[in-house]
């Protein structure tokens, strides 16, 4: 970084308040403002003061019609943090002042609320062997409840996020556990191809909601500058722990209800229906609502303020829009998306290519292919502590050197490192299998795979919330998202046709090769991300 820009981020430190899993409140010119997110995944809770709660409505629904026309539209804006309207810093009505106990068990919920919706993506794949015999389809066809059940993730969160800011998380909760219930079930049942297909779609869009609010939640609970890391991190890992274990836990339930399918579906609803249980005893945490329901039981307020369903309509059309406008516009949003949505599919990609790769060349039955994923779980949990101790390090050195927040590209830390790991993995994994080479050795290719892929992930996520304010952010993280899960949806449907076509090694190397060309992104943006920032169409870290 240059000496200039230390000396600007001493002048104009950024709030403190911001942190590497969610994107807390940006500071601006306006009391009482209403964020105008276009996602809920990184938002920190709204603030409104109870007797005022209708005039900040009025006051959002007048901002979020400024729509993506308005890129800069926080400039001149200034929002209370939370506390602002609690009777007194240890107001027990407060999240950040419940027990451990209790702030525990609300942490928990979106933890494993994402660990079991995204098991589901792969808990289907040893099931779709017996999906083809049974309704006597393709392999290809067979896939599409597993594509349009990830491809749901894309609509899900758009449709709950803004929901979440004038209802509070709570609903969220119990309305998306409640249709990812119902939904698969009725996929466990199917009679066809069709009714499976549609009805996994209908759980992946119903039943994603909650990834909107989970960050949010966890932002509501703790101090995310003293302990919301530790207490994000089995949350931040859950898209990814749930691929990865899913086809080891499909294989071995397949296999004990005698190579019955439908309980690929059922166990998603025996580890789902307890979390569901827990999430009825759980208590609003969002601020904005804990305060409206204080305010209205008072009197001080009525129970819908005018233009509530304006300001919904209009804050979803800026979080389906806004997104998509800043993949287009902003190359940080773009070429970091792209990266990770990239390292992201490759997950998916692997469905295909282990149970290929280690049925063909080593003879494996379903439930050793299951096994196979536990090699990328250790590389999770690698680039897990490579981010802390990045964080512990060469961050806080940073930091020191500036007397406050360092620039933004010192979070790429992880990423760097990431970028170098991945083509390794990738080219491992291509050229190891072979019948005169032990299966150990391309199931070892998954530890730098790992390692890589969820290294880029954070690394690039906790870069984007500090690059943008609070609502900009949000919607970054949005577009990384539709990106992510767009391509997950997608790469298994050619994967097993690259290896038919060109051959283990080769349709790995071509995957390993797309690595490789993207693995200066992190690099140049540590390089020369300032310059990027300071010509982004919206507000940046560079003021």
């Amino acid at each position: 970084m240059s000496a200039n820009h230390q000396e600007s981020q001493k002048e104009h430190p950024e709030p403190s308040n911001r942190t590497s899993f969610s994107s807390e409140s940006h500071p601006s010119k306006q009391d009482n403002e209403d964020l105008s997110s276009s996602h809920d995944v990184q938002n920190s809770p709204l603030a409104p003061i109870p007797t005022t709660i209708k005039n900040t409505n009025e006051r959002d629904l007048e901002k979020a019609e400024e729509g993506i026309g308005s890129p800069n539209d926080s400039d001149h804006e200034d929002e209370k943090s939370p506390s602002s309207g609690w009777d007194s810093p240890e107001d027990p009505g407060n999240p950040k002042n419940w027990s451990f106990g209790n702030k525990v068990f609300h942490t928990a919920i979106p933890a494993l609320y994402g660990f079991v919706i995204t098991v589901g993506t792969s808990v289907y794949v040893p099931a779709i062997p017996y999906i083809m015999l049974e309704f006597n389809v393709s392999r290809e066809v067979a896939l599409l409840p597993l594509s349009l059940y990830t491809l749901g993730f894309v609509a899900g969160p758009i449709i709950t996020a803004p929901i979440s800011e004038l209802y509070g998380r709570r609903c969220i909760y119990w309305t998306t556990m409640a249709l990812l219930l119902i939904f698969i079930g009725i996929s466990g049942a199917a009679q066809n191809i069709t009714m499976l297909t549609i009805f996994r779609f209908l759980a992946g869009i119903g039943g994603s909601g909650a990834l909107a609010v989970g960050a949010g939640t966890i932002a509501d609970l703790w101090d995310m500058q003293t302990e919301g890391g530790r207490a994000a991190l089995f949350y931040i890992m859950a898209p990814f722990l749930g691929p990865a274990l899913g086809p080891l836990t499909g294989a071995y339930v397949i296999d004990q209800y005698h190579n019955n399918w439908r309980y690929s579906m059922w166990v998603i609803m025996m580890i789902a229906a307890p979390i569901a249980i827990m999430a009825l005893f759980m208590k609003e945490t969002s601020a904005s609502r804990i305060l409206y329901l204080r305010a209205k039981k008072a009197g001080l307020t009525q129970a819908h303020a005018k233009g509530d369903t304006h300001l919904l309509l209009s804050k979803l059309r800026t979080a389906l829009l806004r997104p998509f406008h800043m993949m287009f516009v902003e190359p940080l949003v773009a070429l970091l998306s792209i990266y990770t949505g990239f390292a992201f599919a490759m997950m998916f990609s692997f469905f295909g290519s282990y149970n290929y790769v280690f049925l063909l060349v080593y003879h494996f039955n379903q439930k050793e292919v299951g096994l196979t994923f536990l090699g990328i779980l250790v590389g999770f949990f690698i680039a897990i502590l490579s981010f802390g101790l990045f964080d512990a390090t060469l961050y806080r050195k940073a930091a020191a050197k500036v007397k406050g927040r360092p620039a933004p590209e010192h979070r790429l830390y992880a990423a760097m490192m990431g970028s170098i790991a991945l083509p390794i993995g990738l080219f491992w994994f291509a050229w190891a299998p072979h019948k005169d080479v032990h299966w150990i050795v391309p199931v070892l290719g998954g530890i730098p795979f790992g390692m890589g892929s969820l290294g880029v992930f954070i690394s690039a996520t906790t870069y984007l919330v500090e690059v943008y304010p609070a609502e900009i952010s949000a919607s970054a993280i949005a577009a990384n998202g539709l990106l992510r899960y767009a391509l997950g949806a997608a790469f298994p449907l050619f994967t097993l046709q690259m290896y038919q076509a060109l051959g283990i090694h080769w349709a790995g190397s071509v995957f390993a090769f797309i690595a490789l060309a993207m693995m200066p992104v992190p690099w140049a943006f540590f390089k020369h991300g300032e310059k990027l920032r300071k010509r982004s169409k919206y507000e940046t870290s560079r003021n």
